[in-house]
């Protein structure tokens, strides 16, 4: 699996879990095999095997820092998004600037702008083309200037 398809699962199990959901085997399961029916057909499909043992790491490893760094993740996400609260902010969008937040600040071998790369392409998929991407990308460009100004 490519990282950019473990990085969907893992945007999905993020959203599973703080919607309340358990998120666990059956879950990434379901999970993968929606996302190997979306790519049927294109040029880069999700394959026909199961998620390796690096990408489980990889969705592991997301999950448990965005739940562990939520509420830090969510103060930064809300001083980033000039006259938005979290609350206000559709659960999609969210659950997407959480994930790319949580890679800029702890991720340290994902750069800070593939990380809002694949964050807008996350939305581009799953969200509002138009609007979302462009919120997440301003948002999330202005935690990494925030983050490179402290360094």
């Amino acid at each position: 699996m490519a990282r950019s398809t473990a990085r969907a699962a893992a945007m999905q199990m993020i959203f599973e879990h703080i919607s309340g959901g358990e998120g666990g085997e059956e879950t990434l399961q379901m999970i993968y095999d929606e996302l190997r029916e979306e790519t049927a057909g294109n040029a880069d499909p999700v394959g026909q095997n199961e998620p390796n043992k690096g990408d489980r790491g990889y969705i592991e490893e997301v999950l448990g820092g965005v739940m562990e760094h939520l509420d830090e993740l969510d103060e930064k996400i809300a001083a980033a998004s000039r006259g938005w609260t979290t609350e206000r902010m559709p659960r999609v969008d969210l659950t997407i600037l959480r994930l790319a937040c949580w890679e800029i600040l702890y991720k340290q071998d994902v750069p800070g702008s593939v990380a809002i790369n694949e964050a807008v392409e996350l939305a581009n998929r799953y969200s509002d083309p138009d609007n979302s991407s462009r919120f997440i990308n301003g948002v999330l460009g202005t935690i990494l200037r925030d983050k490179e100004a402290q360094a």
